[in-house]
């Protein structure tokens, strides 16, 4: 079966067809770059070739592996060939991630060497100055209790929802801010570090809230690989407009992301609440949440209406997610 499905409803089986789809093509660059750069290179060990060999059978190494991609092309390209050389280096010392989805801080010692690469990319892909630090390990402990049974309490009530997030999640990056800033980062991912979820454990949430930031940032993860051959909007960066998640403007590729999100935040609440499995308080903050959610969904659509140049992908993703919002009671 072909990778791309823009279905909106959570499919665990599709999840995994699309993270193998990106692991492959990861490979496949990484071996492009080898054939027509190997010269430049030392010989790359035999780890490399088992880098290689593992990402295009679906195994899960971390984000670090496709962000350090993203380096080592331009290191090459500008002729900066001891970098170059680093960064292969660095590329046949990684392992797979042996537990899909676990929890890990900046501090971590085999996620600190790659701490300033992630805190670049997704400066990068949030068009933010967010100085991510580790948290307390005070802070880790109670945000992991919080994070199983939110993540539980998804699973039960959205089991494929729970798939998707396993198959497209590898490593849960726990991080914390300044309380202080101006702009609170919640939660986010990146396409140049795929299978990483970021997220701040300073920040208060219910157990509600908390499934919803793990269904949002899910779906962001999700629209990064329906994206891999075709973007989904034709919208250069430099044009920015409002987003319904955002104070500042965004380019237009934001703002489709977070009006697909919405309904797939939408549709993460309503599956709680129709689980039967929550308390009347929990109810009523999921319900709340949907109704911020719908205002969202419209507010953003309307911008992705009136200026979106949509590809055919980005035109059949968004259209499955507003047939959903168009259900009016779902």
């Amino acid at each position: 079966m072909p990778y791309f499905d823009p279905a909106f409803y959570p499919d665990g089986e599709r999840a995994r067809r699309m993270d193998l789809h990106m692991r492959r093509s990861l490979a496949q660059s990484i071996d492009h770059v080898l054939e027509r750069a190997g010269r430049l290179l030392e010989a790359p060990g035999s780890a490399l070739h088992e880098l290689i060999s593992g990402l295009d059978a679906g195994a899960s190494y971390p984000p670090a592996a496709f962000g350090l991609l993203t380096h080592w092309l331009p290191a090459l390209l500008e002729g900066r060939i001891d970098e170059a050389k680093q960064i292969l280096s660095t590329l046949q010392a990684l392992k797979p991630v042996t537990l899909r989805g676990e929890l890990v801080t900046l501090d971590d010692p085999y996620i600190t060497p790659f701490a300033a690469l992630y805190t670049r990319l997704m400066n990068a892909e949030l068009g933010s100055r967010t100085p991510y630090v580790a948290p307390r390990q005070e802070q880790v402990a109670v945000f992991r209790d919080q994070f199983r049974a939110a993540l539980t309490m998804l699973k039960s009530a959205d089991p494929e929802l729970g798939g998707e997030f396993d198959a497209l999640v590898s490593q849960v990056i726990m991080v914390a801010s300044d309380p202080a800033a101006p702009y609170q980062f919640d939660g986010g991912s990146c396409y140049m570090l795929w299978g990483g979820l970021f997220i701040n454990v300073v920040l208060p949430r219910s157990l509600v809230g908390l499934a919803e930031v793990i269904a949002h940032e899910s779906a962001h993860i999700m629209l990064y690989a329906m994206a891999a051959e075709e973007a989904l909007v034709e919208n250069p960066d430099d044009e920015l407009y409002p987003s319904p998640l955002r104070t500042d403007l965004r380019p237009m590729d934001g703002i489709y992301h977070a009006t697909y999100v919405s309904a797939r935040m939408h549709l993460a609440m309503h599956r709680l609440i129709t689980s039967g499995k929550l308390d009347d308080t929990q109810a009523q903050q999921a319900r709340d949440a949907m109704v911020a959610d719908e205002m969202n969904f419209a507010a953003g659509y309307g911008v992705v209406q009136r200026h979106g140049r949509l590809t055919a992908t980005g035109q059949a993703a968004m259209a499955a997610a507003c047939d959903y919002m168009a259900m009016g009671t779902h």
